[in-house]
């Protein structure tokens, strides 16, 4: 509380009916009151301004392997001084399908005019190979002409392949 100066009482401490503490944004004006004692008061306007100007913590997001085919990475989050956890959006369309590695640029903002943006490898890697339908491909043999149908195998992101080859 402020203080003011009288002649016959000396300090005066100001009181006031106005809240001390804001925790929401904006601004707003405290009247205090400065009573000597003896029938004369006088009043002063004090203005507040909480004004969130700093940004989220900008983190260092490591990269993830979200899958063999596709996948959706964990959303990351921050902290804010005023506002706490932060948790990231991003524009990017979950499941990623695409393979290899895709950059997702995570957006953390606080709700008060400010933001900080962090990038994240997503890893989409399908390292398993296909299983043959067969386990034995067949002798195929012919009088003058044999035709030979292409045999498929499995594979966990692509389903159903046929088989390709050079000769």
């Amino acid at each position: 509380a402020p203080t003011a100066s009288d002649v016959c009482s000396g300090s005066i401490t100001g009181t006031t009916a106005n809240p001390l503490s804001y925790a929401t944004q904006g601004t707003y004006n405290i009247v205090w009151t400065f009573d000597d004692g003896n029938g004369n008061t006088i009043t002063q306007n004090q203005t507040v301004i909480v004004d969130d100007t700093v940004a989220p913590v900008t983190p260092t997001l490591a990269n993830v392997n979200v899958g063999q085919c596709n996948g959706t990475p964990t959303t990351p989050t921050t902290t804010d001084a005023c506002a706490g956890t932060i948790t990231g959006t991003t524009s990017t369309i979950f499941p990623i399908t695409t393979q290899g590695t895709t950059v997702v640029t995570w957006t953390f903002n606080d709700g008060n005019g400010n933001s900080t943006t962090a990038n994240q490898n997503v890893i989409v890697d399908d390292n398993v190979s296909p299983v043959p339908t067969l386990a034995t491909l067949p002798t195929i043999t012919g009088q003058c002409s044999a035709t030979v149908i292409a045999p498929t195998a499995s594979d966990v992101c692509s389903g159903s392949i046929t088989g390709t080859t050079a000769n």
